[in-house]
């Protein structure tokens, strides 16, 4: 599953960051950055990016012909797709549709019709967040998740990340997330919505060791550009793209990131493994201190039989 993503890039960034070389030319363009609707909540750059918040979604822009001068678009969503069918207060529709599972999404009643129209998008994050449970331990440990990142780039520490654009090289900077998703534009008495479902299927084993499900991540270009491609890539052959990939790394994060209250960088920022050894060396101490005690106690015991 897929319950919260991290993206601190500004709006410029994101941009640059989603620079792509399209067919008929030979430089780097950055996708247009079209006008939000929602309700007036905007995108924020955040660390912890929960449900019902709005960020940037990469579509096709082929239902903004008028408005786009790029085939590809950048456009501010609200995470959780309304229902076509929902009436009244956006916020009441009583669904949960943060996710959606590829095994239903043709049969579904909600998300079918939306891949039928050509309701495909990208969800733009630098990481997501995902909870481990255990038999022996109540508190679910949560881990940040992240593409693979150049030499010296750290996913926790901006100040290696070095971002840039050029039209000639495109983005080199920190290496993005692209999960495959579907979107709606939801209306009611003159409220525009637009809102998506990030879609999940099951893990591999790359994954699979922390949870049985993880989202549809594009990892090359050709997943992305067809993915996209509305026009010239039936729903089937898209689906087809979307496969458990295995470009992942990870790092265990403090439970601050547990309260989506909490949006500074302290969320995803790697636990240190000090921290780990200096609980279990504590641990082992009163251990050992305990066995001297008792073997103590036993001693004396022996000592007055004797």
């Amino acid at each position: 599953m897929c319950g919260r993503t991290g993206l601190s890039l500004n709006k410029e960034q994101v941009q640059s960051a989603c620079g792509y070389k399209p067919n008929d030319r030979n430089v780097y363009v950055k996708p247009d950055w079209l006008p939000e609707h929602n309700d007036g909540k905007n995108f924020v750059p955040s660390y912890n990016i929960a449900p019902t918040a709005v960020t940037p979604v990469l579509i096709s822009s082929t239902k903004f012909k008028h408005t786009a001068k790029t085939n590809r678009v950048l456009k501010p969503m609200m995470w959780g797709i309304i229902p076509s069918w929902h009436k009244g207060d956006y916020k009441n529709h009583n669904l949960s549709t943060n996710n959606c599972r590829i095994e239903n999404i043709k049969s579904s009643k909600l998300y079918g019709p939306l891949l039928a129209c050509g309701g495909r998008c990208i969800i733009i994050a630098e990481g997501f967040y995902e909870w481990q449970t255990t038999f022996k331990s109540r508190v679910k440990q949560p881990f940040y998740i992240y593409a693979p990142q150049d030499e010296n780039v750290k996913v926790d520490d901006p100040t290696t990340w070095n971002n840039e654009f050029t039209e000639g090289r495109g983005w080199k900077g920190i290496k993005l997330l692209h999960m495959a998703g579907l979107y709606h534009a939801w209306q009611n008495e003159g409220t525009i919505i637009y809102s998506y479902s990030v879609i999940t299927m099951d893990s591999n084993n790359a994954l699979d060791w922390l949870h049985h499900r993880m989202p549809a991540i594009l990892d090359n270009q050709e997943q992305i550009e067809a993915w996209l491609d509305i026009d010239n890539v039936n729903a089937d052959i898209a689906l087809s793209y979307l496969k458990p990939t295995m470009l992942l790394t990870w790092h265990q994060v403090s439970t601050f990131v547990n309260s989506s209250r909490n949006k500074s960088d302290n969320c995803n920022k790697r636990l240190e493994s000090k921290t780990t050894q200096k609980t279990l060396t504590a641990f082992f101490g009163k251990s050992e201190k305990r066995k001297s005690n008792e073997e103590t106690k036993e001693d004396s015991k022996k000592i007055k039989k004797e």
